[in-house]
């Protein structure tokens, strides 16, 4: 009993009260409710909505020998374990230039940046500039690219295509927000799909050149241990070509192909109302406290 005696609590609450009632019902509440409301409706109709693209996939080195995969998931499991993560290879070739090229060279670029025609001239894109990349240009004094290129469509994976990894899992997200769904499930699956067939070809590529130094000493080899022991890397070597070359993923494998949020999830009707109205009411108490007491507070 001392300590709200001491205090005045209510005395406070009397005040907060008070202040409550003048500034907030008195004179903000309607008015902000008008206002925020009105901003909002505007502020939705010009966001473009959003819908959440998502595939889940598997690591190839987490596939079980006995699962849909057979022999094949083995050896591939062998050669993934052994070139390092799993991991942080496929996702360096997702982000990569080469892959982002690939998908430029089969018309993404034209779907992205051009009218949609995949028979457009994919070197001559027309950049369409922004009016702060214009500034920057004349004040820093330098060119501006006509033509959009495969660079650009890497900035465009890297700035919209999410890559997450299960914390104490094996599972990896590839996700995206897009205002196409139809679009978007497309290009994540095709992007997943490229990635993961780069790393085979890189590899097939480097089982080609073992196959190619082999042979020769080979062909130099006078000792039958050598000889045996070039003949058993030259078969592996062919043996791990004919895995990759086959349709069965390197990398990964799908858990959940590609699919869409039924609805867009951004923007967010409920948070932007409420936000909104928030800021209002504070704005609105801030511009009549600081206009009723501006003698006492300059």
């Amino acid at each position: 009993m001392n300590f709200f005696k001491r205090f005045d609590i209510r005395g406070k609450f009397s005040l907060l009260k008070e202040f409550f009632h003048d500034y907030v019902w008195k004179k903000s509440l309607l008015s902000v409710g008008i206002a925020s409301f009105i901003f909002s409706l505007g502020f939705i109709q010009f966001t473009i909505p959003q819908f959440y693209i998502s595939s889940t996939l598997r690591e190839a080195e987490s596939i079980s020998t006995n699962g849909p995969s057979g022999s094949g998931a083995q050896a591939l499991f062998s050669m993934a374990s052994s070139e390092g993560s799993v991991f942080n290879e496929f996702r360096s070739n997702l982000y990569s230039y080469v892959v982002a090229q690939r998908m430029w060279e089969e018309g993404w670029g034209a779907r992205i940046y051009g009218a949609g025609d995949e028979t457009e001239d994919t070197n001559k894109i027309d950049r369409r500039h922004t009016i702060s990349e214009n500034i920057s240009s004349f004040l820093l004094g330098y060119d501006l690219y006509d033509y959009y290129s495969p660079h650009d469509l890497q900035d465009f994976i890297a700035g919209t295509v999410s890559f997450t990894k299960e914390i104490k899992g094996v599972n990896i997200t590839v996700s995206m927000m897009t205002r196409d769904p139809a679009f978007g499930l497309i290009f994540l699956n095709e992007i997943i799909l490229v990635s993961d067939k780069y790393a085979k070809e890189h590899l097939i590529l480097k089982s080609q050149a073992i196959i190619e130094g082999a042979q020769k000493q080979l062909a130099v080899s006078r000792n039958s241990a050598i000889t045996a022991s070039l003949s058993a890397t030259i078969n592996g070597e062919y043996l791990k070509i004919a895995t990759l070359e086959n349709d069965m993923p390197y990398h990964i494998y799908f858990i959940d192909p590609p699919y869409s949020s039924e609805y867009p999830v951004y923007p967010s009707t409920f948070a932007i109302f409420l936000s909104n109205f928030i800021i209002f009411i504070i704005s609105s108490i801030m511009f009549h406290f600081i206009r009723d007491n501006k003698d006492n507070l300059w």
